[in-house]
Order: structure tokens, then sequence, then C-alpha cells
């Protein structure tokens, strides 16, 4: 007896669904797009291919803004017409008249900013901030035609051109002659190469800080981004990082320049979603007598409630910039120029 067209038809149609999956995820081809990832350097690291398209990073910040666990919580608005483009664009300039001596707030950015002081007169100031976006988490460079040059400014006159709220020095890339350094700046790739030896932060397009001690996993870290959906905005390679996931690191003895001697120092932490603090350790001065060692800043970003930190340049390269205020880490000492500043801006016209 022979079977009814109309069912043999059906058969057909089920036979090919079901064969679909098998064909798409076919072995050989996911072997090869995996080859293909990891082949995409060697020692230089090109994130610039491995990103999902920065509507969709858009789309999910606008959603998460919402939640009641969002990137604002409520406390700022999000203006999408007033988002700011992440590349050296100058964002708008800040409403003098509504600086304090110790704050800054509009629509769109909070900044409060507090002075402690130890029996032996070392300073600790600590900037909060809070802002509504992610895109006024920025960074500013001495030469945005040429971020790779060797150009120089001071970290006022930077945070002047960029029309910084707040600023404080970065990681003063073009300070390493052997360039062996991963750097990002605004998105635009400065350096791409691992560093065993030192520590990596990375800042995504939601304003997230990502630690990589040693530089372990940053190789890896392009395909994960790729996974979530992630943009590459800013990277810095100085450290040490002091705070990693909440958790106070042990840092090595031997990282970088005096260690363990009492130094002015920066640091930059985030302490939640699209929350923020700077912090600037003063020396009294040159004796080696005040100041912070790296593990005591670890200890002091740990205990303000961090959950990533990472120590920047420090010593005569230390300095915060606040409206008219310019604190040094060394009093009396001259400004010193520097390749880059990280800073936060207002999105408010």
């Amino acid at each position: 007896m022979k079977m009814p067209l109309r069912i043999l038809l059906i058969l057909l149609c089920a036979i090919l669904i079901i064969a679909i999956p098998f064909t798409v995820s076919s072995p050989n081809l996911l072997n090869d797009v995996k080859m293909e990832l990891m082949n995409e350097g060697g020692e230089e690291i090109d994130f610039g291919k491995l990103f999902f398209s920065y509507a969709r990073a858009e789309e999910e910040v606008e959603e998460e803004a919402l939640d009641e666990d969002g990137h604002n919580d409520g406390s700022f608005e999000a203006h999408p017409e007033w988002k700011l483009p992440m590349d050296f664009t100058v964002p708008p300039a800040p409403d003098a008249a509504l600086y304090t001596e110790d704050s800054y707030e509009d629509e769109t950015i909070s900044v409060k900013l507090e002075h402690q002081e130890m029996d032996d007169g070392t300073k600790m100031h600590v900037a909060y901030i809070r802002i509504a976006d992610p895109s006024q988490l920025r960074t500013g460079v001495a030469n945005p035609e040429k971020p790779a040059s060797t150009r120089t400014k001071t970290v006022r006159s930077m945070a002047r051109n960029y029309n910084a709220v707040i600023a404080l020095n970065g990681d003063n890339y073009t300070d390493n002659p052997k360039k062996t350094t991963f750097e990002y700046r605004m998105t635009t790739k400065i350096r791409s190469n691992s560093n065993k030896l030192k520590d990596i932060l990375i800042i995504d397009d939601l304003g997230d800080f990502h630690l990589f001690v040693q530089s372990q996993g940053i190789k890896e870290y392009p395909e994960i981004m790729k996974k979530e959906g992630r943009k590459l905005i800013n990277a810095f390679t100085f450290g040490p990082a002091l705070v990693k996931d909440g958790k106070l690191l042990e840092l090595d003895e031997d990282y970088g320049y005096n260690p363990n001697g009492r130094e002015p120092r920066t640091a930059i932490g985030q302490m939640g979603p699209l929350s923020y603090v700077m912090v600037l350790i003063e020396a009294k001065d040159r004796s080696g007598k005040t100041g912070f060692s790296q593990g005591k800043l670890a200890e002091f970003m740990y205990n303000l409630g961090c959950v990533q930190a990472f120590n920047l340049d420090g010593g005569n390269s230390a300095e915060m910039v606040f409206g008219e205020q310019v604190i040094k880490g060394q009093p009396g000492g001259d400004e010193r120029t520097l390749s880059d500043i990280i800073y936060f801006a207002t999105m408010q016209p």
C-alpha cells in the first residue's frame, strides 16, 4: 500500500528540520573559527576585530539603566541625545557655578571630595564619583591627533583642554622606552603587547574595570569580550592591581619603583556600577617618611570599599585637578608633563 503524498512531504520536512542544527554546528566549522581567533596575532593582542556592534552595547546600557541595581540607580537621567562619543571629542564644559570647595553635581554627575590627614602629615585626597553614563569616564592624551607620539602636557592643561570635571594623572605610557605595554585610549590602540611583569587594567563600554595580574588571561580576553558583547574603551599597563573582585591582593615586593617606600601615590577604583573613586596620596615632604607604600595604598583602597582598584603613576607625576584646585602628590614641586589623564565629564549641555 502506497503512503499518501501529504504524509511523505511532512516526513521529508521533519527530516530537514532535524538535520539543520547538525549542519550549522559542524565540529570542523567550529574548530576553524576557534583556530582563527587563537591565531589573531601572537604576542600582539588585537581587540579590534573581536567585538559585536557597538549599537548592541548601547542598547544593553539603556536597558540596565532602568533597573533598580542598574548603572545610574535612578539618581541621574542618561538622556540619549547627551551621550558622549567614545573618542577624543571634548565634552561639554562643567558649570563653574556648580562647584563648591569639595563637590560638583549636575543632572549627570556627582563628585564629592574628601581630605584626610595622618599624624605624620601624609594627606589622603579621596574623590567619590557617580555618573549617569559610561561615556563620562574618559581618558585624554597630550596629542589626540597622534596618541602614540611622545608629546606631553601637564595634568592641569589636559584637564582644561578636555573640560574635565575632575582629572587624575594616567600611567604616562610615553615613559616606557621598551613599549612592551598594552595601552588603549578611547578605543584607539596605542600599543597591544602583553607584559608578564606588569598588571593591566581594562575599562569596557559599560564603564566596568577588569584587572589582569601579570597580564594573565589577557590573550584569551578578546574572545570573552566578543561572547559578552562588550567593547574595549581604555587599557592601562602600570599597576600593581590593588583590589580585584573585592579581594585585597598580595603584592609583589619587587613590583615597580620603590614599592615598599613611602611615596606620593595615585589610584583609581570602581565601587559599583558607574560608581568610582579617585585617590591621591600627598607626601608632606621629600624625606621619604611620609606618603604610602603600595601595600598601604592597597589596604586604603580596599577599606574604601573598592571592588576593583589599580595603582597609577605616582611620585612627581601624582596630580589631581578638581575645578580650580590642583592637588600635587609632592607639594612645592614643579608640575610634571605627562602623556595622559583619566577624567570624568558632564554630559549636560
